[in-house]
């Protein structure tokens, strides 16, 4: 599964998600996403862009000091 995040298309919160969730592919975390604002896709479309989240390297054990 992937992570995606929900994102308002205003220039005010372009930086931060709003919502995550974890699916498959970018068009069904967009589906999901509108099921929960209770708006159709193309309502959904205008007001929010879905972008995969990429949390980088999953080994983080040298940050911690662990081997």
């Amino acid at each position: 599964m992937n992570k995606f995040g929900l994102y308002s298309k205003t220039n005010l919160e372009t930086n931060q998600h709003i919502n995550v969730c974890n699916m498959p592919t970018a068009s069904q975390a967009e589906a999901y996403f509108a099921g929960v604002k209770q708006l159709t896709l193309e309502q959904f479309r205008n007001l929010f862009i879905v972008k995969e989240i990429n949390d980088g390297p999953t080994n983080r054990g040298l940050i911690y000091g662990n081997s």
